[in-house]
């Protein structure tokens, strides 16, 4: 590089890699030369940092964005196709929360999507300048591996849109979920039983203990949705939701024990220490009424739980 050069002359295109290097790191002596000669790496051609290694990692990461946008188009399709199965039913909240949750990922994978194609553009044709060039690469890098995760999400919910599709065509698919959620409650108080060993398991165990009863009245609700599919579905045997309900009674009474076991469990520290939480806890839960959003029931949940935050 000319000695005559000044600091914001400076060019990085056509220099060789290493010289490159020097240059992106005398702009910002903070940066690491092994990681900037990594990053540059993914721009060098013939051992030179070039414009045609910028924009082909530019096209890389277009591509990208590309099948992560396809993907959301695709979900995009699969809820449509999804409203439409659900047009007779939508008015039972068992699917009209569904739907609603659909969407809401939905648009919340279509923002991400767009905010990142917004990015792509914003760093795409950066000017010939150390920092430029090497924020360039750092951004389009990055972006490279921020659009995974929404591009997942999009799968997902294809996948999850699918199954519910079928879910609304099949009321013994209908009836085995639901007893499997019915299962994931049982296996929850068991856990809630037996997990009482210090004070931090005590409090987790407890809390678990005060949220069952608005997974049973969440259950009960869903159940009356059922028998209402059920019935224009034309199943006319009703066991099958006597049954259910039967053995959620059983859970209300065995939540109701563990709760006494978890109070007797409780030591006077324990209690000294979580009982203010955990009856906080219980309190929010108070006016928490079918179709529940377990969203935020389970951040609340979670901020109960960190013991290094106040709460509520």
């Amino acid at each position: 590089m000319s000695p005559n050069r000044v600091e914001g002359d400076r060019t990085v295109v056509g220099l060789p890699t290493e010289e490159a290097v020097e240059a992106v790191v005398a702009a910002d002596p903070t940066r690491d030369p092994d990681e900037v000669r990594s990053l540059l790496d993914h721009v060098t051609e013939d051992g030179r940092v070039t414009r045609d290694g910028i924009d082909a990692t530019v096209s890389d990461v277009a591509k990208r964005l590309a099948t992560a946008e396809t993907r959301v188009e695709l979900a995009r399709s699969a809820l449509d196709d999804a409203s439409r199965a659900a047009a007779g039913v939508r008015e039972l909240d068992v699917v009209a929360s569904r739907l609603e949750g659909y969407r809401a990922t939905l648009d919340a994978v279509t923002t991400r999507v767009e905010r990142l194609g917004a990015e792509l553009r914003e760093t795409s044709t950066p000017a010939d300048r150390p920092d430029a060039v090497y924020e360039s690469v750092v951004e389009l890098r990055r972006i490279a591996i921020e659009i995974r995760e929404p591009q997942r999400r999009a799968d997902d919910l294809q996948l999850d849109l699918e199954e519910f599709g079928r879910w609304l065509g099949s009321h013994e698919r209908r009836r085995r979920a639901f007893a499997e959620d019915v299962d994931a409650v049982a296996d929850s108080l068991e856990a809630a039983r037996g997990d009482r060993d210090d004070a931090e398991s005590w409090l987790d165990a407890s809390l678990q203990a005060a949220l069952v009863p608005v997974l049973i009245a969440d259950l009960r609700a869903e159940l009356a949705d059922l028998r209402e599919m059920a019935e224009r579905d034309g199943v006319a045997d009703g066991k099958w939701a006597e049954e259910l309900e039967g053995r959620l009674d059983a859970l209300e009474s065995r939540a109701e024990s563990v709760r006494d076991t978890l109070d007797e469990a409780g030591t006077p520290a324990w209690a000294e220490a979580h009982g203010d939480r955990i009856d906080a806890f219980a309190r929010s839960l108070d006016g928490v009424e079918p179709p529940v959003d377990w969203g935020a029931v389970r951040s609340d949940l979670e901020r109960a739980r960190a013991l290094d935050e106040p709460y509520p």
